[in-house]
């Protein structure tokens, strides 16, 4: 049989053979905007390995079929199939049947023949709300087969007291902000929550219960969390959501989250993939694009912000469908379950504190030129450049609207822990490190 092995931190995965008691490395790939995973599905009758492409593990997009010739440098892409979004990952059913996903919506299932590259569905008795509740939810449903309701039924009779055991993962979520912002007004609405506080915002001016609440808030009331402080991604992972279109006008947009960003990690622990998801909301700019694999940890993935409902503060969700807990979102302070945090639940370690991004550029500008807390020109001015100051350059972002469109850079300097933004064009000299 064939597997596909992914890296335990970064885009990069492998295809194995294994036959006969021996692995065999047909190609290695990474995951990229340009194309996701190939995951083997069978077998063509000419014997090429056939592969379905995927960014989301448990989400399908688009059936991209490729096709791979053992001993050939690369895969190539043999047929696209228009599907609509389809929920779960794939099960090989036979020789030439593969599951690839539900449609909620339209509640039916989908099947590819391998054979003949056709798609066929069938009713299914799956019926989930869509839209989803929350944007940050994706219905990562985990697919181990497809057989007949009766044989379901017999099943499930068979053991009445069965019980499911969360699974234990090791830490490795940063905190997602710079060191100095920790002001958490509001936790998860949760059992862990209401045994330690009296209600589940006990940091804000006016202390408040928050039923259904799913995720941490950082800022607000008294103490807000400024606009334009970076947000960085808690761990490695692809962005698979983004939403860029709100302002802090409308508090409705984004379904009250704002601009938002979701990512997906898939970990491997114990030779077994497991799939989280962390959500980043209220943001007042985006600095990734959807299927952006996020490796460098020290990079900042947005600017905070008060779009959306709730003033200027960050909320953070983690979800993790891999986790037998009765809902996909879970509460990451909860260490009676997990110990999810690098550092400790009383101070997590920050993204940006265990890996500083580093420079790569020196600059120098003229007197007097404004350095903005974002990339635009509609970001507050935070001071003015200096002739005699060397600026590293640690981030590049191209901006292709606006007064001053091309690249902007994302600058430290002196022995500051001050960063801010500079129009590219005002460089007087660069030197690439």
């Amino acid at each position: 049989f064939v597997f596909l092995a992914i890296e335990q931190q970064g885009p990069g995965y492998e295809i194995i053979l294994f036959e006969d008691g021996q692995q065999t490395l047909l190609f290695a790939d990474e995951l990229s905007r340009e194309r996701g995973y190939l995951v083997p599905i069978g077998w063509s009758a000419d014997g090429e390995l056939i592969l379905l492409e995927r960014y989301m593990l448990h989400n399908l997009d688009e059936a991209h079929i490729w096709h791979y010739q053992l001993g050939a440098s690369d895969a190539t892409l043999q047929q696209s199939i228009v599907v609509p979004a389809l929920r779960g990952n794939a099960a090989v059913l036979s020789d030439e049947w593969v599951f690839i996903g539900f449609d909620t919506l339209g509640v039916v299932g989908y099947l590819l023949n391998v054979d003949t590259n056709q798609t066929f569905w069938f009713q299914t008795a799956l019926a989930l709300q869509d839209p989803p509740a929350s944007v940050f939810e994706t219905y990562p449903i985990e697919v181990i087969g497809v057989t007949d309701a009766e044989t379901v039924t017999s099943w499930a009779d068979s053991d009445p007291n069965q019980t499911s055991v969360p699974g234990l993962t090791d830490s490795f979520l940063y905190w997602p902000l710079p060191d100095h912002a920790r002001n958490i007004t509001c936790y998860p609405d949760s059992e862990w929550t209401n045994l330690n506080y009296a209600l589940e915002c006990p940091g804000l001016a006016q202390p408040r219960a928050y039923e259904g609440h799913e995720g941490t808030d950082v800022g607000g009331k008294p103490a807000g969390l400024s606009p334009g402080t970076p947000v960085y991604a808690a761990a490695p992972g692809l962005v698979i959501k983004v939403n860029s279109a709100c302002d802090s006008d409308d508090t409705s947009c984004g379904d009250a989250y704002g601009n938002y960003v979701l990512l997906e990690h898939a970990r491997v622990v114990d030779h077994n993939v497991e799939v989280w998801y962390t959500g980043y909301a209220h943001l007042q700019t985006l600095l990734v694009n959807r299927y952006d694999f996020v490796s460098q940890l020290g990079l900042p993935i947005a600017l905070s912000g008060d779009t959306g409902l709730g003033g200027a503060h960050l909320h953070f969700e983690v979800r993790s469908p891999s986790q037998s807990i009765g809902t996909d979102w879970l509460d990451p302070w909860d260490t009676r379950l997990f110990d999810l945090w690098v550092g400790d639940n009383l101070r997590p370690i920050s993204a940006v504190e265990a890996f500083p991004p580093s420079t790569q550029m020196v600059c120098e500008t003229r007197e007097g030129n404004n350095i903005r807390s974002g990339p635009g020109t509609n970001y507050e001015v935070v001071t003015k450049s200096s002739s005699d100051i060397h600026y590293e350059v640690f981030q590049i972002q191209t901006i292709l609207a606006g007064e001053t469109p091309g690249d902007w850079y994302h600058i430290r300097w002196s022995e500051s822990a001050s960063t801010g933004w500079i129009w590219s064009d005002l460089m007087t000299t660069c030197t690439e490190m």
